[in-house]
């Protein structure tokens, strides 16, 4: 375990040392314009740092350089570690391509619907079969809609991630309180360890405005986690389905007001705008307060719910403070644009 440690730190290092190198490279990077709010050239690199830390690791093992049996345990077969292998990679080449060239969000959504429906076809560990509430008697069978529901389930968390990326550390802050709260179930987790490090890394770029995660880094993080996620609760590990949802409520809860609020405005919900919660916040307060609240938000529903506090009353004090606060900024927002 501390070679594993050692090893990934050595090479982050060594990525963070030929960083700009690696950048004029690959030659992928986000341009500003009027709707973003950087204003120089940044690189659209997470994913690859991510998908490299992964690759390295994973060909370690292969070599007998590393030895986790445990990862055996958690992926139950050789060949479901391979599907996940494959998926892994399709996943990062299509947000990459994305970071490229911007093949739209349809197209985009029609690949990662195509490589989540081979994954769950061809490796049933992460079929959602049953959910399971803890303030219901008994479970609900999802029978034949089940593998529809996990697609449904993996594509609405990874949009939602992607859609609440949308300042510097925001969406590291995010997935590193994510995976402390998993890091509770499973600590020695390879998948885990290798995505908190990378996402400890590109911290220390992103917060600088140095690199952007990208669509990238953020659909494959999404779709690690979310892959964790499900195998947890398939192996009974997470107990209810509401301590996924607290998981996953903050930007999913966000992208769906953003939803009904471009339907209700007749346009494309996948139509990029500022309503998001970052850029209401950053219309009225600094940088660093945003960053503070949006940390907030994230951070203290799931310390709640360490706490044993009602899934429930959790949820539903969410809802009312996110309510409140994105009602007071858009209030303010239209005064300010009135004028």
């Amino acid at each position: 375990m501390i070679i594993t440690y050692l090893l990934l730190i050595i090479l982050n290092i060594l990525i963070l040392i030929f960083f700009e190198k690696i950048s004029i490279f690959i030659n992928v990077y986000d341009f500003p314009n009027n709707r973003k709010i950087h204003k120089i050239k940044t690189p659209l690199l997470g994913g690859l740092i991510i998908v490299i830390n992964f690759f390295f690791i994973f060909l370690s093992l292969e070599l007998n350089i590393l030895d986790y049996t445990s990862i055996d345990i958690f992926f139950e077969s050789r060949i479901n570690y391979l599907i996940f292998l494959i998926s892994t990679l399709a996943i990062f080449l299509v947000g990459f391509v994305d970071d490229k060239i911007d093949i739209g969000p349809a197209i985009k959504f029609l690949f990662l619907l195509i490589i989540i429906s081979l994954l769950i076809y061809y490796d049933n560990s992460v079929l959602i079969n049953q959910l399971r509430f803890s303030f219901l008697d008994q479970s609900i069978n999802l029978g034949q809609y089940s593998f529809t529901f996990t697609i449904l389930c993996f594509l609405l968390f990874l949009n939602a991630c992607n859609m609440f990326d949308g300042i510097n550390m925001q969406s590291c802050i995010y997935y590193l309180i994510f995976l402390g709260f998993l890091f509770n179930y499973d600590s020695l987790n390879i998948l885990l360890i290798i995505l908190f490090i990378s996402i400890i890394f590109i911290l220390a770029l992103n917060s600088r405005g140095k690199l952007f995660m990208g669509d990238s880094g953020v659909l494959l993080s999404s779709f690690v986690i979310a892959y964790v996620v499900i195998k947890f609760y398939n192996k009974n590990i997470f107990i209810d389905a509401d301590t996924i949802f607290i998981l996953m409520m903050v930007p999913g809860i966000d992208m769906f007001r953003l939803f009904l609020l471009r339907l209700f405005n007749k346009k494309n919900p996948f139509y990029p705008d500022k309503n998001h919660i970052h850029h209401l916040l950053l219309n009225k307060f600094k940088f660093k307060i945003t960053i503070l609240i949006l940390s907030l938000l994230i951070f203290l529903p799931i310390f709640f719910m360490r706490l044993e506090i009602s899934s429930i009353l959790i949820i539903l004090t969410y809802l009312v403070i996110y309510s409140y606060i994105v009602q007071k900024l858009s209030i303010r927002n239209e005064a300010v644009n009135k004028k």
